[in-house]
């Protein structure tokens, strides 16, 4: 499979398959691995590559008529711009339009783009879905971000206390978070609507400052061991190195009139303690 490395001035790094225009790897200038990349991944044409950071469009989950996450994460993007930008980021933008296969299944004429840039110790990725066609549209969508993690049981999230959410697990929706630090205790599957635009990862090494703009829900996944068996592209124990923290638009289709686009947009920060 086709990858594009980008290497910011500073030494900072980021990888990219051409598939599904996947992040797979974020190393920042002088700095450790920050995203979760399963060593069953198969990469093989047409199937999803288990972590790092999918690319979810135009529906989320099994949420619609389509195969699971869309078809994006599956599909060859190409390779519009690369270069880098004054400050020495270094920078790609992949893009993505319907064809003949696509229409069969969802029957819209689009242009999407991921613009990728990296620079010290940040990350950001920007997702762009134009209309460009004569009938309207709406999709659900996410950065289905896998960030790794020493141990998950030790790693807190800080910043969903006051938000409600909907545990895919059991079907409970509405339900309140009132912790200040989310911590994993098992398997995990939560949507939280109407997020704060700020979050924070925190481990004893380091902090990992999460923004996100256009994106007004978030995606709390870690499948637990009992999920990971089931995984066939997961060694038994990564959900111990991993937890999803999932920039989304789910809870409120995002709607595109002809002409119309709209752009959503993750970005990280490392600090070092």
């Amino acid at each position: 499979m086709d990858f594009l490395t980008l290497t910011a001035r500073d030494g900072a790094t980021v990888s990219i398959c051409h598939q599904g225009a996947h992040v797979c790897s974020w190393i920042p200038a002088n700095g450790t691995e920050q995203l979760f990349l399963s060593n069953q991944s198969e990469f093989r044409e047409g199937v999803a590559i288990r972590g790092g950071v999918p690319v979810i469009f135009p529906q989320f989950a099994g949420l619609g008529t389509l195969p699971k996450h869309g078809f994006a994460r599956t599909a060859p993007w190409k390779l519009d711009q690369q270069g880098y930008a004054d400050d020495g980021a270094a920078q790609a933008v992949f893009s993505l339009k319907e064809n003949i296969a696509r229409l069969t299944i969802w029957p819209y004429v689009f242009n999407a783009e991921l613009a990728v840039s990296v620079l010290d110790n940040t990350l950001q990725i920007a997702l762009t879905v134009s209309n460009a066609g004569d009938t309207g549209f709406h999709f659900t969508s996410a950065l289905h971000t896998y960030l790794a993690v020493d141990d998950v049981h030790e790693a807190r999230l800080r910043g969903l206390q006051g938000t409600h959410y909907r545990d895919s697990l059991t079907g409970a929706d509405r339900c309140p978070e009132t912790a200040e630090l989310l911590q994993i205790l098992g398997e995990t599957d939560r949507i939280y609507a109407n997020v704060p635009n700020q979050l924070c990862l925190q481990q004893t090494r380091q902090h990992l400052h999460i923004n996100t703009t256009g994106f007004a829900d978030a995606v709390i996944w870690n499948p637990g061991p009992a999920g990971a068996v089931k995984l066939a592209d997961m060694e038994d124990d990564g959900y111990l190195r991993m937890l999803c923290v999932e920039a989304a638009a789910i809870m409120r289709p995002i709607a595109l009139a002809p002409g119309e686009s709209w752009t959503g947009s993750q970005s990280f920060m490392v600090s070092k303690l």
